[in-house]
């Protein structure tokens, strides 16, 4: 498993063992689709892209994650799983960033 997919995995099992739901994401016709969806009740929900290691948002993704956020729709991005276990914290919290 790529160091990516082990975040993803790591962000799916902490988002269901407590109680939230986790979908993988892909736009149709589209490119720059943040990874992730996670939610719990709502609002406490949000996006979620996954940059492991060196990996660095492309200039697609950025203009699709400003687009978004400048619309109001939480979007974060993660490079560790201190980065995930503070997202899962914030989001379930209604603290958006």
């Amino acid at each position: 498993m790529t160091p990516a997919g082990k975040l993803q995995e790591h962000l799916k099992q902490r988002v269901q063992k407590s109680g939230g739901q986790y979908r993988k994401v892909r736009w149709e016709g589209r490119r720059g689709c943040p990874d992730c969806f996670i939610w719990w009740d709502w609002p406490h929900a949000a996006f979620v892209e996954i940059k492991a290691e060196r990996d660095v948002v492309s200039a697609i993704q950025r203009r699709e994650i400003e687009r978004m956020r400048e619309d109001g729709v939480p979007v974060y991005i993660a490079s560790t799983v201190e980065d995930l276990e503070k997202i899962i914290e914030e989001v379930r919290k209604g603290v958006v960033s």
